[in-house]
């Protein structure tokens, strides 16, 4: 074992390896990367050297001391420390004392708290099966202890219980120590399909937001603030519809949250008239997306017609401004609507009952947007036009390019296929707009325009959920279990957000991943000399420092002795 040294880019690199054979063939191991060497020779590399020399003493110069044979280094292992970040949060939020709490009137053999916690942070910094993280949990250096796998699952059965608890404990914390704010809520829903085709009370087949059509899934209605921090979840079974969601949602956040007034924000999914009278019924108010197409004639002509629209710059809009937007014209205008909603209070109630909620639409025109509208038609007009090179007179329907193909002309004996110019130049009308409908008054256009935009966090929140903390594929079958991989992923996301919102803040704008990778940099070696256990921190990346700095945590010397290290650790 020794310092290599290595030119990259013009710096000079300094490594501890060791050397070795691999398929015959003598090669070299890194144990440490100690990093650049000008930097190290200004950061203390002296310092590092002075400690070595006296790890590697076997004993005082008073007691005969003599030098410990540093050719016997030997890594052992190499584990991560960044854990405790996320530790810092979770004892900020309470966590570990709540969960505590509500088991403490159960039998329970082992740590519980400690038990969710380590599968809370294997799924921020590394996702996977609760077997797979069994078998690798010594990868969290002073994290797991006495870790039984039995123990994970039946933890996910008590978090199933106490989902209600954490979220209205999560919910008071952000308000009182975080400053949410709860005057707006954002509100959408996605699905995560399993790998299987046997379903059961949960797990169900439906529509599925991935493609999915032959594997159950379950339906998650989302609940988050408008800074992008979650507030609630809850699933439905696989065939759940979408719109039908909102409704249960609400009531619960009513009740549990005592929430009473707040705006809902939401797409075109949960716009229906019947939703949106059950959200004022409730005394909440709403913004929602609005299907231009589906609108009354005389309103749908006001919305297209250009006269009184009035221009507004993507700066005074957003905030921001680019070099991209500035060749861009926005306009909007806002009008009164009257949305008229008929429903039956029972089965056998003969007439309808009609209701009537005043709203602004909030129109819009974007010349971005028409240019995105005229581009995507566009590509549909070229695949009609292949598919009616082709004869194929048995796609006729009104999906997609399909609908841009008709059946001869004025004769009703002509069958052949031609392009539906008249709906093509129909559908080019609606270039460029789009309306939000609310239900408040005295809401200002632009901040409704803000509020809507702010919608992005949600649909960012799912692709976070999905991708960068993979809460699927889900490895757990039963329903209750189910339930509790999905409270643990809601508590992974928390703290997940909620370091990316602190970072933000201060900021030091990174993407969820990046974060990811910064706190999983955070590594350090165990060295055995001569039977002898030492602990060498690892390079890690310039993020991770400054996560550091923002939680106020100090970071691990360079080189610790076993009893140091365990005492850093805790």
């Amino acid at each position: 074992m020794f310092v290599k040294s290595t030119f990259s880019r013009g710096h000079e690199y300094l490594r501890i390896v060791k050397s070795v054979r691999k398929n015959g063939k003598p090669t070299h191991d890194t144990i440490a990367n100690l990093g650049r060497a000008d930097q190290l020779a200004k950061s203390g590399l002296e310092n590092i050297i002075a400690s070595l020399q006296k790890y590697v003493t076997k004993g005082r110069e008073s007691r005969g001391a003599r030098r410990k044979d540093i050719s016997t280094m030997e890594e052992k292992s190499r584990a991560n420390y960044g854990w405790m970040v996320y530790r810092a949060l979770w004892h900020q939020f309470g966590l570990g004392k709540l969960l505590t709490e509500l088991s403490a009137d159960r039998k329970i053999g082992y740590d519980y708290a400690a038990t969710v916690f380590s599968m809370v942070v294997n799924h921020v910094l590394n996702p996977s099966s609760k077997h797979d993280f069994f078998l690798n949990k010594d990868w969290y250096t002073g994290l797991n202890g006495d870790l039984a796998l039995h123990h994970l699952y039946r933890s996910l059965d008590l978090l199933a219980e106490h989902k209600a608890h954490l979220e209205t404990a999560l919910f008071n914390k952000h308000r009182t120590l975080f400053n949410m704010s709860v005057d707006v809520v954002f509100f959408d829903v996605t699905t995560f399909y399993f790998e299987s085709q046997r379903a059961d009370t949960l797990r169900d087949f439906g529509f599925g937001k991935d493609g999915k059509i032959n594997e159950v899934q379950v339906v998650m209605a989302l609940l988050i603030d408008k800074d992008g921090r979650p507030i609630s979840f809850e699933l439905f079974p696989g065939s759940a519809y979408e719109g039908h969601t909102l409704l249960s949602t609400l009531d619960r956040i009513k009740k549990q949250f005592q929430i009473d007034q707040v705006i809902i924000v939401a797409d075109k999914g949960l716009n229906s008239k019947m939703n949106l009278k059950e959200i004022k019924d409730r005394n909440y108010d709403y913004i929602v997306s609005c299907r231009i197409k589906n609108l009354p004639k005389k309103v749908k002509d006001q919305v297209l017609d250009e006269a009184g629209y009035e221009s507004i710059t993507i700066k005074d809009l957003f905030g921001v401004e680019d070099d991209e937007h500035k060749s861009h014209t926005f306009k909007h205008k806002v009008l009164d609507y009257t949305n008229v909603a008929r429903y039956k209070k029972d089965e056998d109630q003969k007439e309808w009952t009609k209701v009537e909620l005043t709203e602004k639409l909030i129109c819009s025109w974007s010349s971005k947007r028409a240019a995105k509208d005229k581009r995507d038609r566009q590509r549909q007009i070229e695949k009609a036009e292949k598919a009616i090179g082709a004869n194929q007179k048995s796609i006729l329907n009104h999906k997609g390019y399909k609908r841009y193909i008709k059946k001869g002309d004025d004769d009703a004996t002509d069958d052949t296929l031609r392009l539906d110019r008249d709906k093509i130049e129909a559908e080019s009308r609606y270039d460029g707009f789009a309306a939000i409908q609310c239900s408040r008054d005295d809401s200002a256009a632009v901040e409704v325009m803000r509020a809507y935009r702010q919608l992005l966090k949600i649909e960012e929140s799912f692709r976070v959920m999905k991708s960068t903390l993979r809460t699927r594929p889900v490895f757990v079958w039963t329903p209750e279990h189910v339930k509790g991989h999905f409270v643990m992923c809601f508590l992974a996301f928390v703290l997940e957000r909620e370091l990316e919102y602190r970072l933000n803040k201060r900021d030091i704008e990174n993407s969820p991943e990046q974060i990811k990778r910064a706190v999983r940099s955070m590594q350090c070696s165990e060295l055995s000399i001569e039977d002898e256990t030492f602990y060498l921190k690892g390079k890690h990346l310039p993020l991770a420092s400054k996560i550091f700095a923002l939680l106020k945590m100090k970071q691990p010397i360079n080189l610790m002795e076993k009893k140091q290290w365990e005492r850093y650790l805790k």
